[in-house]
């Protein structure tokens, strides 16, 4: 088929969270036929930020579902929400 990007935002649990090292973190859970598309920190309400991050997958590899699981379970995330998702 081809690849698949998809991108997440990504909100902390608090304004003192270092989406930096959240972004860096996440980096090690790509699969081996993966890379970063976009890792950008942005203004969300009340002096807070998040963070949108992509990635691009080989769509026969798969690991998406894997991908975030470990997301989601990282310390300091404390939601995570597909916001765009297809094939490129």
């Amino acid at each position: 088929m081809g690849e698949v990007l998809i991108k997440y935002r990504v909100m902390p649990v608090g304004p003192e969270t270092d989406l930096e090292k959240i972004a860096e973190k996440f980096k090690e859970y790509i699969p081996d036929h993966g890379r970063i598309s976009v890792s950008e920190i942005k203004p969300a309400f009340f002096g807070m930020n998040l963070l949108e991050w992509g990635v691009v997958l080989d769509d026969k590899k798969g690991g998406g579902e894997e991908l975030e699981r470990k997301m989601r379970e990282t310390e300091g995330v404390g939601s995570l929400e597909i916001i765009e998702m297809g094939l490129i």
